[in-house]
């Protein structure tokens, strides 16, 4: 099944609103399961459009963390140390 880049931009917009997968196809009128099976394969335009979205909004609100961080916020030191030990063991397990 091939997507428009409207479509592909249209997953990305609906995935940076931290939709869940399942609510991404209905609402867009994909079948679910196919959907799931894109996500799952890791590769092709749908993942990424997928991911893509879902990450921008990840890196956006981790900018905000560590600005806040930075200006002493507790709550957001705390949050900053999690995104390091995360990325931390991200790196020492590789690609999976």
């Amino acid at each position: 099944m091939n997507f428009t880049n409207e479509q592909l931009e249209e997953i990305q917009e609906l995935a940076a609103l931290l939709l869940e997968p399942e609510e991404i196809a209905v609402l867009m009128n994909i079948d679910v399961d196919f959907f799931f099976g894109q996500i799952e394969m890791r590769n092709g335009a749908i993942y990424a459009a997928y991911f893509r979205g879902k990450t921008e909004t990840k890196k956006a609100i981790h900018e905000n963390v560590i600005k806040m961080a930075k200006l002493g916020s507790p709550q957001a030191e705390e949050l900053a140390n999690d995104f390091m030990f995360k990325q931390n063991l991200a790196e020492k397990r590789g690609r999976k």
